[in-house]
């Protein structure tokens, strides 16, 4: 059994009033024989020091990472730092955090993934962790799927669920990812989960009847950049159908781009901009795909978010656990600037509709969630505009 504790505290300056506010809804006097913690949080938590003085006072590890807003059931809106402690007799964690991803990331990872094997509790007798939950850093010279290509290949595949920092100005310059209390620019952490877990994942899609124009080829591309389409230079392509006037792309963020790999799978990216006539995109866009473009609004965000939260109920009623279950949901930060001025909407939204289903909802740069494949196998992948929700 994995058990979840949540915490919230919106008291930014006062340092101790803060700190022993999360520590009494924690109740860490009575964990469990394994514990470790997620921390989201607004950024100015870091500048008045509740978070560092917080995770001195954690007696397990902590990964985390700034965000624009996140919530549990029960908190306010407004500027927040939210917790999710896990704590279990039987469910074991091992923490890291990588060197500098700068360049050229396997390496780093490597070391890290190594770091979390060794971190194995001695009681516990598996080779391989259960799953990976990940606090990724922003930027723009490497892309999620490239954590993801490394992590899936070194672990041979177990799952992947987390998000991409990211905060509340559009720059993401004060996004930070965090390890024990200290941040980190550009270094990804991880809990690694060691035991018996059956994890279940939920995944928002796009209707068909809401992509846009019939869907093209992306012909030539390199990682996150698209060249051409259909043959043609990609400005060209986003001029026939409208999506670029006079080279300006303002507002294309609320314009997803839909994938379709070879197997069928939609993958959503969105767009950063232009670079040199090519297209720079969240995340990968490999040659061969087909695309089609929608459209993202204050409506579809919350329709999506009724229906995902409406699918987690229902599979959670034909299961009749005998012992309670808790949520780690993650949205996009795309989906949050399509509320426009009602940012908390959509985690309204997740309050109604996941009943009485403890949470822990978090804004991120980027999800990484696993789909589920043939054989019970799962296969990771790196999304924009979703919203991710993983059930333990």
């Amino acid at each position: 059994m994995l058990e979840a504790r949540f915490a919230h505290t919106s008291e930014i300056d006062d340092v101790e009033a803060a700190v022993a506010e999360i520590l009494e809804q924690l109740d860490i006097q009575n964990l469990l024989q394994y514990s470790a913690g997620i921390i989201a949080y607004y950024a100015d938590f870091a500048v008045t020091g509740v978070l560092q003085r917080l995770c001195e006072e954690l007696p397990f590890p902590v990964i985390g990472s700034t965000t624009s807003n996140s919530a549990i059931r029960g908190s306010k809106e407004g500027i927040t730092l939210t917790v999710t402690v896990y704590t279990s007799n039987t469910i074991a964690f091992s923490a890291g955090i990588s060197g500098s991803l700068q360049g050229e990331p396997f390496m780093p990872l490597e070391k890290l993934y190594k770091q979390l094997l060794e971190g194995k509790p001695e009681l516990i007798k598996n080779d391989k962790p259960a799953m990976f939950l990940i606090s990724a850093p922003h930027f723009f010279e490497i892309i999620g799927d490239e954590y993801l290509a490394a992590l899936s290949g070194l672990s041979g595949g177990i799952p992947i669920f987390g998000a991409v920092a990211f905060t509340h100005n559009s720059d993401f310059k004060e996004s930070k990812t965090l390890f024990n209390g200290v941040e980190y620019d550009k270094a990804l952490a991880s809990l690694a989960l060691w035991g018996d877990i059956k994890p279940r994942f939920f995944i928002s899609d796009i209707p068909e009847e809401q992509i846009m124009h019939r869907r093209a080829v992306i012909t030539d591309s390199y990682k996150n950049r698209i060249k051409r389409v259909n043959g043609i230079p990609v400005m060209e392509y986003l001029k026939s159908v409208g999506l670029v006037k006079d080279d300006s792309m303002e507002g294309a963020l609320y314009f997803p781009l839909i994938l379709h790999d070879p197997g069928g799978l939609r993958l959503i990216r969105s767009i950063y901009g232009i670079e040199d006539g090519e297209l720079l995109c969240s995340g990968a866009v490999p040659s061969g795909y087909s695309l089609g473009i929608s459209f993202c609004d204050k409506d579809f965000v919350l329709e999506s978010a009724r229906k995902t939260a409406m699918e987690c109920n229902k599979w959670l009623e034909l299961q009749r656990f005998s012992e309670p279950r808790s949520a780690l949901v993650i949205s996009c930060a795309a989906r949050r600037w399509a509320l426009g001025s009602d940012v908390y909407a959509e985690i309204r939204e997740i309050d109604s509709e996941l009943k009485e289903l403890p949470y822990h909802f978090i804004y991120s740069g980027g999800e990484f969630c696993p789909v589920h494949a043939r054989e019970d196998k799962t296969i990771n992948y790196f999304y924009n505009y979703t919203l991710c929700i993983f059930i333990f």
